[in-house]
């Protein structure tokens, strides 16, 4: 057992093929999907109406989506100028976004730079007038399968080390929108387009608990929303992108670490807990025992769940430390 624990402290190190696990790729598909539908300047429009209660017309609109952003490790999934004195960013989430307030604030000082390079704007920024510059705000529009509030607001302050008394200050408030269905239906109702992509995730999660294999879930769900008129135009038009983003190599690598680098973490404190409760134990060698046993029951939760997304035996092993037929019999059972 106390090798399982040491393979699962170095599993970010060993397993290669992680990024490609069936999670990641569920990301992508309505990552991607949610870009190209926002990348269109009429349903941009239509999201930024929804969100002020104010008309908005396409040429309102300029694009200003970052590319690549953190060592290229990461990309912004919308940037608007709206009206030439909002620029409003929005990030599509179905997974953790605890730090979102922290990304936008990477993500802002590049947009003002693409800002300024754009009005070629350079040098005033050094003159003694006041530049003026379109004011920020920060969305998140989350649709994961955690429970969350209809609505909530994150802070940067929240990540700050030292809440006391500093000199000079800076605050960056995050919305978040829950677009599950049932959630902010008055603000589904103004924006067609982000109610049915709303549609498109929610039918997709009813036909992966139908198929085994996703690509087959996002298959039928693109022919469903095609038949009833769901995003209809875009998916004729780019169902075969978001096909491709299954087998894209090019998913990051350094999140899906991340990602399971934070259940090891979560293993290790758990079972630490644990032990130190287990006073009882009259020896180091029964209650190294103890500790070890519940470091295997989180890699067995783990495995289990990675089996759900139908992750090959193989990498299973590697990331847990369990054997072969260990996966395999927990596959069986």
């Amino acid at each position: 057992m106390a090798q399982k624990r040491k393979n699962i402290k170095q599993t970010s190190k060993k397993r290669k093929k992680s990024a490609e696990t069936a999670e990641t790729a569920k990301r992508e598909v309505k990552d991607g999907l949610f870009k190209i539908i926002f990348s269109i300047l009429a349903n941009a429009a239509a999201l930024y109406s929804a969100l002020h209660n104010e008309p908005c017309r396409p040429k309102d609109i300029q694009i200003f989506t970052i590319e690549t952003v953190i060592s290229g490790k990461r990309r912004n999934d919308l940037a608007i100028v709206a009206k030439g004195r909002i620029i409003a960013l929005f990030e599509h989430m179905s997974s953790a976004y605890t730090n979102m307030p922290f990304r936008f604030l990477i993500y802002l000082g590049l947009l003002y730079e693409k800002w300024l390079t754009a009005q070629n704007d350079e040098k005033k920024i050094y003159s003694s007038k006041l530049y003026k510059i379109p004011s920020p705000e920060f969305v998140v529009l989350y649709n994961g399968k955690t429970n969350r509030p209809e609505r909530e607001t994150l802070r940067l302050s929240d990540s700050f080390e030292d809440v006391g008394q500093t000199l000079g200050s800076l605050e960056l408030d995050v919305e978040v929108y829950n677009i599950n269905k049932g959630m902010n239906e008055e603000l589904l109702s103004k924006c067609r387009p982000l109610r049915e992509y709303s549609e498109f995730v929610a039918k997709l999660r009813e036909l992966e608990d139908i198929h085994e294999d996703y690509t087959t879930a996002v298959r039928e769900t693109i022919k469903h929303c095609i038949d009833n008129n769901i995003l209809a135009d875009i998916l004729r038009e780019h169902g075969g992108t978001i096909m491709s983003i299954l087998f894209d190599e090019r998913v990051p690598e350094w999140e899906a670490q991340a990602m399971f680098d934070d259940a090891v973490e979560e293993a290790v404190e758990e079972a630490v807990k644990e032990t130190r409760k287990e006073t009882r134990k009259e020896t180091w060698e029964e209650a190294k025992e103890y500790f070890n046993s519940k470091i295997g029951d989180k890699a067995i939760e783990i495995a289990k769940n990675f089996l759900q997304l139908n992750v090959p035996a193989t990498d299973i092993a590697n990331a847990t430390g369990l054997t072969l037929a260990e996966v395999e019999t927990l596959r069986n059972a």
